[in-house]
């Protein structure tokens, strides 16, 4: 199936389209810091933005079918675990799990993007917020939701040492010359920092709205993104998050024509 070019170009431009969705979010973030608005509330919240402008409206539906691109590929690692000849460990298995996660989490967006390109009402709660409201009905909730948000931190910290050791930068043909190979190195390292740290974040305000019984402090990044702008330092910290989404979405694209995609050999019997 990877040997396919059409699937390959497919799954690349999803790889430039979820680069350009985290770009949209630094800038906004960005944009939103230095004119004292309120931070945009998450991936919906940049998808909403865009559906606001009508040059941004434009984007929406060549976005949301690239998205599927991406949606593709983490399908593939989840079901075929390409490069890995379908090894069962437990590991392997944790990581599957993981793509499958991620494919649904950007298939969602897609849709999102795909229902606002056709101009339709679209429900943009944080998804987060509603499963801490629920789970604290339950007397077990909070205990849950801490150890989701453990759980949580426990990735972040993943990227942040997959960034470090390079272990989570892809692979590129030969053709990205050394010199830009560097620099999309150095960028795809900050750029996984900051996503790391963003899930941190997430992962940490869900375990102080456990703490506190408080729904109130739990949600996604957007939500983040605005109690960090209330702390002290905080505006700093959002920057410094903002400019590595946004060299984040600059790896991306370049990941999008030079990654190499491994190709699937299922094990023979």
């Amino acid at each position: 199936m990877l040997q396919i070019a059409g699937v390959q170009k497919f799954m690349r431009v999803g790889y430039a389209a979820k680069g350009m969705l985290y770009g949209l979010f630094g800038l906004f973030a960005l944009h939103d810091l230095i004119y004292d608005q309120d931070v945009v509330n998450g991936s919906q919240g940049v998808l909403a933005s865009l559906g606001n402008h009508y040059l941004g409206s434009i984007l929406l539906g060549p976005l949301a079918v690239g998205l599927m691109g991406y949606v593709l590929w983490r399908f593939v690692q989840a079901s075929l675990d390409p490069g890995h000849r379908g090894s069962l460990s437990s590991r392997r298995v944790l990581q599957r799990c993981g793509y499958a996660v991620s494919g649904f989490t950007y298939l969602g967006l897609g849709y999102t993007a795909g229902k606002l390109a056709l101009g339709l009402a679209v429900d943009l709660d944080d998804t987060i917020d509603d499963v801490a409201t629920v789970l604290f009905e339950r007397t077990v909730g909070p205990l849950v939701l801490a150890t989701l948000g453990c759980c949580i931190v426990a990735i972040g910290l993943t990227y942040i040492y997959g960034a470090v050791s390079e272990s989570y930068i892809n692979p590129f043909r030969k053709e990205l010359y050394s010199l830009a190979k560097r620099w999309v190195i150095i960028f795809a390292k900050i750029g996984l920092t900051a996503r790391g740290i963003g899930f941190v974040l997430i992962g940490a305000y869900l375990i102080k709205a456990a703490y506190l019984v408080d729904d109130e402090s739990a949600g996604g990044l957007g939500h983040v993104f605005d109690q960090l702008d209330d702390q002290p330092w905080g505006e700093l910290w959002l920057g410094t998050i903002a400019l590595g989404f946004i060299a984040y979405a600059g790896y991306m694209v370049v990941a999008a024509f030079y990654r190499k995609f491994p190709s699937f050999s299922p094990k023979r019997p």
